[in-house]
C-alpha cells in the first residue's frame, strides 16, 4: 500500500540526516507494512544496538499520526525520552513533546491528545494510578522489557521485612498464617523471625490458607503506614478489593502480594490503545515478553543476521576464575582494583548491575567502606542516574535492571555484574527453587546477561570491560539452555570469558591490564581460542518457548476480573501445553492456578481434582510434595509436617550454582582438608554445611568465629557458631576455649535474638577439663572424628543424589530424592546433632547411631 511505503515516507520528510533506510530498517518496516494491524495489534521488533530502532519507531509514529491515531513513545528514563525528541528534530514534520513528572505544558498535551504530535515519556509517567496523559492509540515500548517493572508495580504490594515500618506488618501477616497452619510451611516461622539465610526461597501461601486469613490481613494492611502514607498506597488501592485473587509470597526480605502475571489488559493505557509496538535489541521469546508484561499475544519481526551491520565497539568480559566455594572478598577486591584502573583511565564511573535489592544493598554497604560516591538507581527516579553521569568516579548501583540504560563513550567503561541474574523478584525466586523445569527462567538469564553486556557498548567507538564476580557464571555461560538466548556477537565475548576462566586469577588480571592498556587503540582484541576451520552444526537445543504464555496471561486476566470459569479453562490449557513439552513442574503450577480459580468459584472438590490431575505419577520434588499437601488439605486429610524439603532445595540450589560435574570433586577436596590446617578445616566446614542442608560461611573481622552455619526448621531459624581448635597442647579442652566460644555466641545472639544460636567447638582433644565442662552446658562439643563421620555419611548420600540427578528434570530429581530420602536420619536430625552436649564430647559413634535412625 502506498501509505505504508516507508522509504517514500522518509524521502518526503526531506531529512538531511536520514536520507535513506538501512537494509535492516527497510526489512523491518516492510514486514510491519504487511501485517494486518487489526488482527495483530501487538508487534515486537528486535534490532541490534546501532541499527536504528528509533528511526523505525518515529516513521511508524508519523504514519499513525497521519491516520489520526495518538502516539505515546515510552522509554526507560528521562534521558532516553530526550534522545527520542532530539532524533525527531532531524525529521521535519514529526513533532515530539516530552512529558515528565511536573512538566505537562497545556499546548503540548493538547497536541498529543489531538494526534498532532508524539508524546515521549518514561514508563512510570504513562503507567501509573493517576496519569496526566490520556491513553494513546499507538503505544511504542522502547527497551520493552523495562515496562515489566512499572506494570508489575501497579499490582504488587511489597511489604519489606525491615525499614519504613514494614517489619511489624510483615510479622503480623506471618503470624496470621502460622495460627492457621505451620506444618505446610517449613521455613515460615524462621522467615517471620528473620533467621533464614538471605538466599532462602520464598514460601507460596496456598490460596485456601490465604482465603481464611485474607480479611484479617486486609485490616492489618489498611492500618499500616506502608499503605497509609508509604510506597504501597497506590498498589493497595489496586489489589485491596481483589486480595483473594492474588498470589502471596513470603521471602526473607519482603512479602509480595500480586497476581501471577500483571493484568495489564485491564489498564486504560493499554486497553484503550489500538496498536502496540515493542522495541528491543533482545526481544528474545515473544511469549515470555507477553508473560512478563501481561499483554496480548505478540508477533515478532526479526532481522536476518546478514542485514545486521552495526558495530558497537570493543567488549571484554571477565568472570571469576574461582572453582571452589566463592571468596567474596577476593572477587570484590579484584572489582575494586578495576574501579581504580577506570579512574586512572578517565572519569572512572562504574555501573553495578545487581540481581536484587538485597544484593544491591550489600554492594552499597561494601562501597561505603571505600568512601565511594554511590548513586542508587530506583524505579521511576532518574535523578540519581543524572547525578552519576555528572560525577567523577561515581558508582551507580541498580537492582534488577539490565536494559534501558545507555552508557556510551566516556560515560562508563566498567560494568560489574555481582551475580548470575537468575531472579529479581520473589516470584522469580519461587520459580527457580520449585519449578526448575520452567525453561522461560533460563531464557531470562541468558537475555539479562546479553542486556548487561551491552550497556556500555552503544556505538562503534565504544570500549568497555564487564566483570562477572560470581563463580557460578562459568556454569551458566556454558549451559546450552541459557546460551541459546545469546546473539552471535555475545557468544564470541562469552567464549573468550570461558577460555580465560581456566587461567586463574593471574590470567584474569592480565586480561584486565591488557584491556586498560589497549582499549583505546584501533582494532579488536583476540577472541580467545580460534574457532576450528570447520564449523559443525552443533547440538540442537530444545526450543525455549512453549506455547503456553497466551493461556497463562489470559488465565490471570480472567481470574483478576472474576471470570473464574474462563480462568480455570485457560489455566488448564496452559498446563496441558507445558505437560506436552516436558515441563511437569511448571505444568503443575498452572494446575494449581486452575485450582485457585475453581476454589474461588466455590468448588473445593473441583479444586482438589485439578491438583490431583497434576499429581498423576508425579515425581517427589519439593513442588509436588507441596501440591500433595494442598490436595490433602482441601479434602480434609490430616496434615503431616513437610520433611526434608529444605535439604533437597539446598542441594538443588548448590547443583545449579556449581554444576553437578564439579561438585563431587569439590566435596572430595573439602574432605581432604578436614584434617589439615586451621583454615583448611574452616573451608571443609563451609562445604559440609550445604551437604547438611545449611548455608555455610566464614565470617570476617576482629574476633569473628571460624565458620557459621544457618538453616531453618518449621519451628525455628538455627545458627551455629563454630570455633576450631587444632592444637594438642593441653590434655583436655581448656576453659579459655569455652570462654572464647561463649563470647562469640553472645555476639551472634545480640545480632539475631530470635534465632536458636548455639556454639560448636571442634577439637582433636578427647577429654574436657572439669571447669570447661561445667561452663559449656549450652555448647555443642564435637571431636573431629564425629565431623569426619558426618561428612562421610552426608557426602555418600549427596553423591548418590548427584548421580541420579542427570540433567535435573523433575522426574530425575524426584527419583534422586526417592533414592536418598529413606537413608536420611529422622526429621530435625541436624538440630539434634548440634544441640548442647552438656559438657561431653560427641564422637563418631554418636553420629553412627543418629544415622541408624533413618526413616526406613
Amino acid at each position: 500500500m502506498t501509505e505504508l511505503n516507508f522509504a517514500d515516507r522518509l524521502a518526503g520528510l526531506g531529512s538531511k540526516r536520514f536520507s535513506m533506510l538501512r537494509p535492516a530498517q527497510a526489512h523491518v518496516l516492510q514486514r510491519f507494512a504487511e501485517v494486518d494491524h487489526g488482527a495483530t495489534p501487538d508487534i515486537a521488533v528486535e534490532l541490534p544496538t546501532g541499527e536504528g530502532k528509533t528511526l523505525i519507531a518515529l516513521l511508524i509514529a508519523d504514519w499513525a499520526l497521519d491516520k489520526g491515531l495518538s502516539v505515546a513513545y515510552l522509554t526507560g528514563n528521562r534521558l532516553l525520552a530526550t534522545q527520542v525528541q532530539t532524533e525527531a528534530c532531524a525529521l521535519p514534520g514529526i513533532d515530539v513533546h516530552r512529558f515528565e513528572s511536573g512538566y505537562y505544558p497545556g499546548a503540548h498535551l493538547s497536541d498529543y491528545h489531538q494526534a498532532q504530535a508524539v508524546g515521549a515519556m518514561n514508563y512510570w509517567t504513562y503507567f501509573n494510578h493517576r496519569p496526566r496523559v490520556e491513553p494513546a492509540e499507538l503505544v511504542i515500548f522502547d527497551d520493552a522489557h523495562l515496562a515489566e517493572q512499572p506494570l508489575a508495580d501497579l499490582f504488587t504490594l511489597r511489604i519489606p521485612r525491615a525499614a519504613g515500618g514494614g517489619t511489624s506488618l510483615y510479622r503480623e501477616i506471618c503470624d496470621l498464617i502460622l495460627q492457621q497452619t505451620s506444618a505446610a510451611y517449613p521455613t515460615l516461622q524462621a522467615l517471620r523471625d528473620g533467621t533464614t539465610p538471605p538466599g532462602s526461597p520464598p514460601e507460596l501461601i496456598t490460596f485456601n490458607d490465604w482465603s481464611v486469613v485474607s480479611s484479617s490481613a486486609a485490616d492489618s494492611i489498611g492500618q499500616s503506614p506502608i499503605v497509609a502514607t508509604g510506597p504501597g498506597h497506590f498498589a493497595w488501592r489496586s489489589i485491596g478489593p481483589y486480595l483473594e485473587r492474588c498470589g502471596v509470597l513470603i521471602g526473607p526480605t519482603s512479602i509480595e502480594i500480586r497476581p501471577y502475571h500483571p493484568p495489564t489488559q485491564t489498564i486504560p493505557g493499554y486497553a484503550k490503545s489500538k496498536l502496540r509496538l515493542y522495541l528491543s535489541a533482545t526481544i528474545g521469546e515473544p511469549g515470555d515478553l507477553q508473560r512478563r508484561l501481561g499483554v496480548q499475544r505478540i508477533t515478532a519481526i526479526e532481522t536476518p543476521e546478514e542485514l545486521r551491520t552495526a558495530s558497537t565497539g570493543r567488549r571484554t568480559f571477565l568472570i571469576s576464575p574461582l572453582t571452589d566455594e566463592p571468596s567474596e572478598s577476593e572477587a570484590m577486591e579484584f572489582a575494586l582494583d578495576q574501579a581504580s584502573a577506570a579512574q586512572c583511565d578517565g572519569p572512572g564511573r562504574v555501573a553495578w548491575l545487581c540481581a536484587s535489592h538485597y544484593e544491591a544493598d550489600k554492594v552499597e554497604s561494601r562501597l561505603e567502606t571505600e568512601s565511594s560516591a554511590i548513586y542508587r538507581l530506583r524505579a521511576g527516579d532518574d535523578t540519581q542516574l543524572d547525578a552519576w553521569r555528572a560525577s567523577e568516579g561515581g558508582h551507580l548501583v541498580t537492582a534488577g535492571r539490565f536494559d534501558g540504560m545507555d552508557f556510551p563513550d566516556e560515560v562508563c567503561r566498567l560494568v560489574i555484574i555481582p551475580s548470575v541474574p537468575a531472579a529479581s523478584t520473589e516470584f522469580e525466586r519461587f520459580v527457580v527453587a520449585y519449578l526448575s523445569d520452567a525453561t522461560f527462567m533460563r531464557h531470562r538469564v541468558g537475555q539479562r546477561i546479553t542486556q548487561a553486556l551491552g550497556r556500555a557498548n552503544r556505538t562503534e567507538t565504544d570500549s568497555a570491560l564487564y566483570i562477572g564476580l560470581d563463580p557460578a557464571f562459568s556454569g551458566a555461560l556454558a549451559d546450552s539452555s541459557i546460551s541459546a538466548s545469546f546473539g552471535s556477537d555475545v557468544r564470541a565475548v562469552v567464549r573468550t570469558a570461558l577460555d580465560l576462566h581456566d587461567s586463574g586469577w593471574d590470567g584474569v588480571r592480565a586480561a584486565a591490564e591488557e584491556f586498560w592498556r589497549t582499549h583505546r587503540t584501533a582494532g579488536q582484541p583476540p577472541q580467545g581460542k580460534s574457532d576450528p576451520q570447520r564449523r559443525r552444526p552443533g547440538r540442537a537445543v530444545r526450543g525455549m518457548h512453549t506455547e503456553s504464555s497466551n493461556d497463562e496471561v489470559e488465565a490471570v486476566t480472567s481470574l483478576w476480573i472474576g471470570d473464574y470459569t474462563g480462568a480455570a479453562r485457560q489455566a488448564g490449557a496452559a498446563a496441558e501445553a507445558l505437560a506436552a513439552s516436558g515441563e511437569s513442574e511448571h505444568s503443575a503450577f498452572w494446575r494449581y492456578v486452575q485450582a485457585h480459580a475453581l476454589f474461588l468459584q466455590g468448588g473445593i472438590r473441583d479444586a482438589a481434582a485439578a491438583i490431583s490431575q497434576a499429581m498423576t505419577a508425579a515425581p517427589r520434588t519439593a513442588w509436588f510434595v507441596r501440591l500433595a499437601r494442598t490436595a490433602d488439605e482441601l479434602t480434609g486429610e490430616t496434615l503431616a509436617p513437610t520433611v526434608n524439603d529444605v535439604l533437597f532445595l539446598r542441594w538443588d540450589q548448590w547443583i545449579r550454582e556449581v554444576g553437578a560435574g564439579k561438585l563431587p570433586g569439590r566435596v572430595a577436596r573439602a574432605r581432604g582438608k578436614l584434617l589439615g590446617s586451621h583454615d583448611e578445616r574452616a573451608e571443609a566446614l563451609e562445604v559440609l554445611a550445604p551437604l547438611c542442608g545449611a548455608e555455610g560461611s566464614r565470617p570476617t573481622g576482629q574476633s569473628a568465629s571460624d565458620a557459621l552455619w544457618v538453616w531453618t526448621t518449621p519451628r525455628k531459624g538455627h545458627r551455629r557458631v563454630w570455633e576450631i581448635k587444632t592444637g594438642t597442647g593441653p590434655d583436655a579442652v581448656p576453659r579459655e576455649d569455652i570462654n572464647q566460644l561463649l563470647g562469640q555466641v553472645k555476639a551472634e545472639e545480640s545480632k539475631h535474638p530470635a534465632a536458636k544460636v548455639i556454639g560448636c567447638l571442634l577439637t582433636v582433644l578427647t577429654e574436657v577439663a572439669p571447669d570447661a565442662a561445667a561452663a559449656s552446658s549450652e555448647l555443642a562439643l564435637l571431636h573431629i572424628d564425629a565431623i569426619e563421620t558426618l561428612f562421610d555419611e552426608m557426602a555418600s548420600r549427596f553423591t548418590n543424589y548427584v548421580s541420579a540427578y542427570g540433567r535435573g528434570s523433575a522426574k530425575e530429581r524426584g527419583m534422586a530424592r526417592d533414592a536418598v530420602e529413606s537413608t536420611l536420619p529422622q526429621h530435625d536430625w541436624l538440630s539434634q546433632l548440634l544441640s548442647p552436649s552438656h559438657g561431653k564430647l560427641r564422637r563418631r559413634q554418636d553420629v553412627v547411631d543418629l544415622f541408624r535412625k533413618t526413616r526406613a
